[in-house]
């Protein structure tokens, strides 16, 4: 069984969600960041906390302060209920373009 990524421990500089990755992050730590990016740019947009956007999408604050964090990735449930809460797509749709170089490599 494939071990959990935690997205910020592949983070090679910079702060976190907008620091550079490693450039051997695995394709999780990608999929954190960006949805760590999209989840913060989103509840700013939206001024809500995470509290209040945890009570809309019946999520836990921990699950989401985790998400913003970097420290787990999500269910793709929890993405949806985040999403359905915001009324604003959050998953990086079109990231496996992106790291298809990077499989190749």
């Amino acid at each position: 069984m494939a071990r959990e990524v935690i997205p910020r421990d592949h983070l090679a500089e910079g702060e976190w969600p907008a620091g550079d990755l490693a450039a051997d992050a695995p394709p999780g730590a990608h999929l954190g960041q960006v949805l760590a990016k999209n989840l913060a740019a989103a509840m700013t947009q939206r001024g809500l906390g995470v509290r209040e956007l945890a009570r809309l999408a019946q999520a836990s604050h921990p699950t989401v302060k985790a998400v913003l964090d970097g420290t787990r990735l999500p269910a793709t449930h929890t993405v949806l209920l985040l999403e359905l809460a915001l009324d604003l797509p959050l998953y990086p749709a079109r990231l496996f373009e992106q790291l298809q170089p990077l499989a190749r490599d």
